[in-house]
């Protein structure tokens, strides 16, 4: 599978601060194809972590 395969995301972020990194991020990754995606910010996520991400793909 490729990311042409991605059917959704949903990005755990630990900072609300990286909402438009992450927004760049994706739209960059997927070459601008457009899927559902849900932006959560999780403050209890390891200090460590700047984002995790869950993809959904399908073939």
């Amino acid at each position: 599978m490729t990311v042409d395969n991605i059917v959704r995301l949903t990005s755990y972020l630990r900072d609300p601060a990286y909402v438009e990194a992450d927004a760049a991020a994706r739209t960059a990754a997927l070459g601008g194809r457009r899927v559902p995606t849900t932006a959560i910010v999780a403050t209890t996520l390891d200090s460590d972590w700047l984002v995790e991400i869950e993809a959904i793909a399908a073939g």
